[in-house]
């Protein structure tokens, strides 16, 4: 019983280790996690430098190397490479070199969680993200029912209102309608990180608990893209299982049908959502088709390398339209090498596909996820965790080559 005790202090006192502070820091430094938007922490350039220093310093501290593997390694410094040349091509665009800034932050969390025990940074993430999810999913309920009403409003970066509710915040709130944000910018957000979080699990960890508390918490965001992506997850993930998922399925729907039965509002953003509209001869809940048409527009006049981030800002500003949040974006933002080069680690996860079927059933699901909230090199959270993601998924195939090699007589 001694020895059980001084066990749990070690996993305690672990927990609390500078990397852990490191890792969650890490996650919400920045867009989209609204945190500094709420006043809670500096503005996000200042918690960006913050963390490069103190990444660096935890990295190089004494006779520490930098380590990582070389395939990661190569993606990373050709994406690098690629933008520091897209940063003199469209006129000193300083945008790609923020992207330079965010992927050397992202090496360093790489190499800090090869120095530590495997999927430390993947767990921590996954625990944020299930936090957020299950803590919303409650204040949901209980603002549905009139038990639970704002703290307080805070300004989005996109101008609209945020509101606070101590479990969760969202940008879509009025009487009668509420979704799930976490502590992120949109409930979209939410679904699209905790949609990744249900693959790192699945992948790296297969906690069921952890599992079933996204995909059935994940439902609070109403979001149509989540739906989507769900139904492929459990089809491609279960497909020689199905017997077994039949009971979660059907309590899947029937807590659908439960949430949507609050009221008419919340039945149309689950369910009228995928209703045809005649008139524009696409889904009722399709809010990205007029987007990419402008995207597309804006692609064609310079399809290799395309406008530029600022200059996709001003023809953005000049139009008096909004480009992002669509399948187009960044084509018309960086052409179609751009999107290679974006694209090129979840190449490398599909390449995987070979030594596992899961990696190639991973890079759909992250695929159509981009489709509806693309791939935006601006952010720390999306190389952080793509680049984890696919590193852990190497590590993984190196590890069971080198079995098999030993198992040989």
């Amino acid at each position: 019983q001694r020895q059980m005790c001084i066990r749990d202090r070690n996993k305690l006192s672990s927990f609390f280790r500078f990397r852990y502070l490191l890792y969650f820091f890490s996650l919400i430094a920045g867009w989209p996690c609204v945190f500094y938007l709420m006043g809670w922490l500096p503005h996000y350039t200042i918690n960006y430098v913050i963390l490069f220093i103190l990444t660096f310093g935890y990295v190089f501290w004494g006779k520490n190397t930098f380590i990582i593997p070389k395939p990661i390694a190569i993606l990373i410094g050709l994406q690098c490479m690629v933008w520091c040349i897209y940063f003199i091509i469209h006129g000193f665009d300083t945008s790609y070199l923020t992207r330079v800034f965010m992927l050397c932050v992202t090496s360093l969390i790489l190499a800090i969680q090869l120095k530590s025990p495997r999927l430390e940074f993947i767990k921590a993430y996954n625990f944020w993200i299930t936090f957020q999810v299950v803590a919303g999913a409650i204040g949901f309920v209980l603002v549905l029912g009139g038990i639970l009403r704002p703290f307080f409003e805070f300004q989005e970066m996109d101008m609209r209102t945020g509101y606070f509710f101590g479990l969760f915040t969202s940008n879509a709130y009025s009487d009668g309608f509420i979704r799930n944000a976490g502590f992120f910018d949109e409930p979209g957000a939410l679904a699209f990180w905790g949609m990744i979080a249900l693959l790192m699990n699945k992948l790296y960890v297969d906690n069921h608990k952890i599992e079933l508390a996204l995909i059935f918490g994940l439902i609070s965001t109403l979001s149509m893209a989540y739906f989507i992506q769900i139904v492929l997850y459990l089809w491609l993930f279960y497909k020689g299982k199905r017997l077994k998922i039949v009971f979660p399925v059907l309590l899947f729907i029937a807590t659908l049908k439960g949430v949507a039965s609050f009221n008419d509002r919340i039945d149309q953003a689950i369910f009228g959502r995928f209703e045809y509209n005649e008139k524009k001869g696409t889904l009722a809940g399709d809010n990205r088709s007029d987007l990419m048409d402008v995207c597309w527009d804006i692609f064609k006049t310079a399809p290799i390398i395309g406008q530029g981030g600022q200059h996709l800002i001003e023809i953005s500003k000049e139009k008096q339209l909004f480009v992002g949040a669509n399948a187009y974006m960044t084509l018309a933002c960086d052409g179609i090498i751009g999107q290679l080069i974006i694209w090129s680690p979840f190449f490398f996860l599909y390449s995987l596909r070979k030594y596992s079927r899961k990696y190639g059933w991973a890079f759909w699901i992250l695929i159509i996820g981009f489709l509806q909230r693309p791939y935006d090199c601006n952010q720390l959270l999306f190389p952080l965790v793509s680049f984890t993601l696919i590193m852990h998924a190497y590590l993984n195939v190196q590890s069971s080559k080198q079995n098999i090699k030993y198992a040989r007589p």
